[in-house]
């Protein structure tokens, strides 16, 4: 007997036992329905996973600029920078001013480490930087201001000074009264360096990272408001 009609025959032996039967509808639906509540369980925890990844991420740049900005301290008598909370734009991708200008010395200006990996608004990224440094902020306080435009009256009256020279002094008095804000205000609580942006969602809360007076990096889950209420 030829092989093609034996296996034909073989076939027809085996009869309706022979074939596997498929999924029914019901059990295709409960499949899907599986598949679809564990798809829902895995987005969100990704979803945090990659949220907590960023955020730890930018915690790590801030202690890299936490390092530049010792060094600065450690060549200038621990005294901290006196400059603008962010860089101006003063043109198609040129910045003036800010801290990234200041530290130009200690870390580059072009290190990713400025720029928070979080960040995706082009307004914020176009200063060059994602984090908003809080002594410039505090520069402009009343405070400041009245106890160094009492210092620098004396200077004032000599007659013996050019604007850049007069700008030195009052950069270096500005950071001698802040400095004394800083050492004020022990431990974690007001930072040196933060998020400028909420950018890193947990749970209900949308804390900003920051760098500390002590050199520590830590999620910063109070207001400025709650702080002074604080005292």
């Amino acid at each position: 007997m030829l092989p093609f009609f034996a296996d034909r025959k073989r076939l027809a032996a085996s009869g309706p036992r022979g074939l596997r039967p498929g999924f029914t509808l019901v059990e295709t639906l409960v499949v899907l329905g599986i598949i679809t509540l564990l798809v829902g369980i895995t987005i969100p925890t990704l979803r945090v996973m990659r949220e907590e990844a960023r955020s730890t991420e930018c915690r790590t740049t801030l202690r890299e600029l936490g390092l530049a900005l010792t060094a600065y301290r450690a060549n200038m008598g621990d005294r901290i920078p006196a400059c603008e909370p962010l860089p101006a734009v003063v043109g198609e991708g040129e910045t003036e001013g800010g801290l990234p200008e200041v530290l130009e010395g200690y870390i580059d200006r072009d290190c990713t480490c400025w720029v928070c990996g979080a960040d995706a608004d082009p307004e914020s990224t176009s200063t060059g930087t994602s984090y908003l440094y809080v002594p410039g902020l505090l520069r402009y306080a009343p405070q400041v201001q009245i106890a160094v435009g009492q210092a620098l009256i004396p200077y004032l009256e000599s007659g013996q000074w050019d604007p850049a020279q007069l700008e030195r002094i009052r950069r270096d008095l500005e950071s001698r009264e802040l400095m004394g804000i800083f050492d004020h205000e022990a431990g974690r609580r007001l930072p040196i360096l933060m998020d400028s942006q909420d950018r890193h969602p947990v749970g209900d809360l949308v804390p900003r990272n920051a760098l500390f007076n002590d050199g520590s990096v830590a999620q910063m889950r109070e207001t400025f408001a709650e702080m002074e209420d604080d005292g």
